[in-house]
């Protein structure tokens, strides 16, 4: 017989209509729900740490394990529609899992969160589907396979959450890497149909144009609903509790290509500060992490939403931005928790994607002494290696000009560095690969 594992905990939102998968989050361009209730260390912007295989984002999850807690929950939030496919398995659920064993068991309860509480099983746990990992330290895609109604009571059109458990009933610290979540079609999606606005750079709702590859706030930076709607009409926003343990605490994000400056562009981002006035300052870099401008402005009102407007004129027209530093409070050692949202860039030039390298590979990653960088060029091209530590500041910047066509190899000596965490940056002509580097001794 099956073993079906408790799950618990909190929260959920929304209506109804059909049948069909959709994508819940990918951590890029596409985020429906909130997270509730999390056990373990859920970091949902982190570089994908083995961009070879299955799985070529440039932004996953990842999600370390509460070692304390045997059914270590993470409780996405969403109305769901009909899960009559579902629960007769014509339709499954599946996710791309990168994790540290073979044979690890991984749950997924579907619940209504008005019924189902942390001590009352079975009520509320409208379904369980059940799946395992199969390979080792690689990406993989699983699909899950529906195995029980534990409460027969709950309708197939009155779900709400989505409890996810990797390795359940067991007391680990492991790390895990996720994307890519493909689960039944939501009640009401506002973004279906929604054309983007590529000048709008992340709204956290239907325009999320702009990737987060880092931030130190580990579990404090995730999409939540607007906490006040009085100011900013938004459904969504994001929530960063700062770590109080970082001077220059920041949050790292990539444009989806080159972002081209006029002089009358303009940036913007509405910010709700619980104690203003506070310095929040945008940094605008090459894909070297080489930092073209930094602009600052200050906060002026405290607990409830303002529109920060900065100026990048100074920045010639021909500049390639790529990537954005975030620091709220640099300088300071606070861990107050901020909102922000509407990350926007009026009159631009342009916005052009870069696609990733062809088979490309980083090994060993972490290492100790040597990381390669395996890749293929279509034609013969300018490439360029930076390595950034957690700030941004760029350590190595190695070009390599006119390389040929084909299969290439790059090694990065990374003996002279202090163990910790570095961001990558491998950048053509026409694609760019960027991720993390974990340098252990």
């Amino acid at each position: 017989m099956t073993k079906i594992y408790l799950s618990f905990l909190f929260i959920g939102l929304i209506g109804f209509s059909t049948s069909a998968q959709t994508t819940w989050d990918n951590f890029e361009d596409t985020r429906k729900g909130t997270y509730g209730f999390i056990n373990g260390t859920f970091i949902p912007y982190f570089g994908n740490p083995d961009p070879s295989g299955v799985n070529t984002s440039e932004v996953v999850a990842s999600y370390t394990r509460n070692q304390a807690e045997a059914f270590d929950v993470l409780i996405l939030d969403a109305a769901m529609a009909d899960l009559s496919d579902y629960v007769s398995g014509s339709s499954q659920i599946s996710i791309d899992v990168w994790s540290p064993a073979a044979g690890i068991p991984i749950q997924i309860t579907l619940e209504n969160s008005e019924t189902a509480e942390p001590d009352n099983f079975p009520a509320g746990r409208h379904s369980v589907y059940l799946t395992e990992t199969t390979v080792a330290e690689e990406w993989e895609t699983l699909t899950f396979t529906f195995d029980t109604q534990p409460d027969a009571g709950v309708s197939n059109t009155d779900v709400d959450r989505l409890v996810l458990l990797f390795n359940p009933d067991t007391n680990t610290d492991d790390q895990y890497f996720w994307d890519n979540l493909q689960g039944p079609e939501l009640a009401d999606d506002p973004c279906e149909g929604v054309t983007t606005n590529p000048e709008i750079l992340n709204d956290f709702e239907c325009n999320q144009n702009v990737n987060f590859t880092f931030s130190h706030a580990g579990t404090g930076f995730r999409r939540v609903l607007n906490p006040d709607n009085s100011g900013n009409a938004s459904s969504y926003a994001a929530e960063y509790t700062r770590n109080g343990g970082e001077e220059s605490d920041v949050i790292i994000g990539q444009f989806d290509g080159p972002l081209l400056i006029t002089e009358n562009t303009s940036i913007e981002l509405d910010v709700w500060d619980p104690a203003a006035p506070t310095s929040v300052v945008v940094s605008l870099q090459a894909a070297n992490g080489d930092v073209i401008l930094e602009m600052e402005t200050q906060t002026s009102v405290s607990s409830q939403w303002e529109t920060l407007t900065y100026d990048p004129s100074d920045v010639a027209a021909s500049s390639d931005i790529e990537q954005f530093v975030i620091l709220f409070d640099p300088g300071n050692f606070s861990s107050n928790t901020y909102y922000f949202d509407n990350f926007t860039a009026s009159n631009l030039v342009g916005i052009n994607e870069f696609e990733p390298f062809e088979s490309f590979k980083t090994f060993p990653n972490p290492s100790t002494d040597i990381v390669n960088f395996s890749y293929h060029l279509e034609n013969t091209s300018d490439v360029q290696l930076s390595l950034q530590d957690v700030t941004g500041k760029t350590i190595k910047l190695i070009n390599y000009p006119a390389q040929s066509a084909g299969s290439q190899m790059l090694n990065l000596n990374v003996r002279d560095l202090n163990p910790g965490v570095y961001i990558y940056s491998l950048t053509s002509d026409t694609r760019r690969s960027t991720g993390k580097v974990v340098v252990s001794r």
